[in-house]
């Protein structure tokens, strides 16, 4: 990760804020970087557990954003949520509402129901210096095993580490 001092001006402000005090508490705020990396953790609506279809559907898609809008570093997705680290092209809302979108649409299609897969809101952070990268990268890929889902990384297929494990 090249080091790389951010100014005010490259830091904005996303799309969190509403106008509203009650909003705000339900919306968590985004700080963009531009140039930055990101650790993103998005979970699913309720908790509900991913069935493995939904779970290839999520992870496909994760691939599949890879170079169109940002480079994927990480991938994981859990049985609720799912981890990714990145260097977006574009803003995080935009890639976000791209995952979320597409990902709820084809599980619903699949499941022929309707409704809510994804929490409306998704945790990032800045990444700010190769250690934190370095310790973002292994515990996206620690996580499967952490959680007794797999007993090592090469075991668990809804898991992607660039030059390590490749999906």
């Amino acid at each position: 990760m090249p080091k790389k001092e951010n100014t005010e001006k490259d830091l904005q402000v996303g799309q969190a804020s509403r106008l509203s005090d009650k909003h705000w508490k339900r919306h968590l705020p985004h700080y963009e970087a531009a140039g930055s990396y990101y650790f993103i953790t998005f979970t699913t609506d309720k908790r509900k557990q991913f069935t493995v279809s939904e779970k290839d559907c999520i992870f496909k898609a994760l691939l599949y954003l890879d170079v169109r809008k940002y480079e994927l570093y990480a991938a994981v997705v859990m049985n609720d949520h799912a981890h990714i680290v990145i260097k977006p092209a574009e803003p995080l809302s935009k890639i976000m509402h791209s995952v979320k979108s597409y990902t709820a649409h084809e599980i619903n299609k699949t499941a022929k129901r309707s409704g809510k897969v994804w929490q409306d809101e998704y945790y990032d952070r800045v990444i700010r210096s190769e250690r934190e990268f370095q310790e973002k990268l292994l515990y996206t890929a620690n996580n499967p095993v952490k959680s007794k889902l797999a007993e090592t990384h090469a075991d668990y297929e809804w898991l992607y580490v660039k030059g390590w494990i490749e999906g």
